[in-house]
């Protein structure tokens, strides 16, 4: 399974270096509770490194708006999208167009709108995967051909990490609470692919039986899944020179308390937000912002938004479940 250029040079063709010429950027992240993302102070980096500006909002939205939400922000000239947890596959089947890769996983990260003389046409894109390589790389655990990796959890982040890290010629080794999910995952891959793909349950035998060997350990799960008393039995096998690399990110995290009395190498999901919000802009503005000032972004503290302001639809209609908050640069 190849790394997959093409997206990334058609993409830089299409869309040109949209914002730069006077017209101000907008965006926003969906998800279940975007109320602490630091998704906002991310993108406002990036588009002033590139000499741009705008206007970046959070957007949480249930299951039920959450079709309508990004319908409704399209039309008011919004430019793209990020969408988080619980919306990734909701965001791929929505899409008009979508990237091989999104294609390949069924789960999509960022939604970017082009005007059309039929209205208003939706791509989905994932960078959830190249966020997560760069990261691994800046951990010192960038995968090469062979390696073995472990992926903890089989949802929307976890299934991005899965192409780039096939992409990569590493051995997957998943092991998810429930497997069905994974193997479901494993089954939406290249013939050629799945023989890399090693699927195991979350148990405390075969997760200490799939760490042997590893050179990292993913987590895609929420934080607080680590926070039950027995979550962590089976990691007491983690090597000392294995890195663990955690998506969620915040305050000091259970399972970081936990590796840190095992091995040195661990890393917040931090740097894989940063490059995969890096990543993004570059989709829609065909520039890729230094990661920099970003990261300084990403490590300021985030005033949560509690406050409901309800989006206007068009036509008196308003969205229900739907709480805003935005940013401006």
């Amino acid at each position: 399974m190849k790394p997959n250029t093409s997206t990334r040079r058609d993409s830089r063709q299409e869309e040109g270096n949209a914002g730069a010429l006077g017209e101000p950027m907008r965006g926003a992240v969906l998800g279940g509770d975007v109320s602490r993302s630091r998704s906002p102070g991310i993108h406002l980096a990036a588009w002033k490194a590139l000499g741009m500006e705008g206007s970046y909002e959070r957007f949480s939205v249930d299951a039920a708006g959450f079709r309508r939400l990004v319908r409704a922000l399209g039309a008011q000239g919004y430019r793209y999208l990020n969408v988080t947890i619980p919306h990734k596959k909701a965001a791929a089947d929505l899409a008009d167009r979508a990237s091989p890769l999104v294609k390949a996983v069924a789960a999509a990260n960022t939604l970017v709108f082009r005007r059309t003389r039929a209205g208003v046409e939706i791509r989905a894109e994932n960078t959830d995967g190249y966020g997560l390589i760069e990261a691994l790389g800046e951990l010192g655990a960038r995968p090469a051909a062979g390696d073995a990796v472990v992926l903890l959890g089989a949802g929307g982040a976890a299934a991005g990490g899965l192409a780039a890290l096939l992409a990569t010629g590493a051995v997957v080794r998943i092991v998810a609470r429930r497997p069905q999910l994974a193997q479901a995952l494993r089954r939406r891959l290249p013939v050629r692919a799945r023989s890399r793909v090693i699927v195991a349950p979350w148990t405390a035998a075969d997760l200490a039986a799939q760490l042997e060997g590893a050179k990292a350990v993913i987590s895609s799960v929420p934080a607080d899944v680590f926070a039950a008393p027995d979550a962590t039995a089976g990691l007491e096998a983690i090597s000392r020179k294995t890195a663990v690399l955690e998506m969620a990110y915040g305050d000091e995290t259970p399972l970081k308390r936990f590796v840190m009395q095992r091995t040195r190498w661990y890393q917040d999901g931090l740097p894989m937000l940063v490059h995969q919000a890096a990543r993004a802009v570059e989709l829609v503005t065909g520039s890729l912002p230094p990661t920099a000032p970003l990261m300084r972004a990403a490590r300021r503290p985030v005033t949560p938004s509690t406050e409901a302001a309800p989006l206007d639809h068009g036509g008196g209609d308003r969205a229900n479940g739907v709480a805003k908050r935005g940013a401006r640069v």
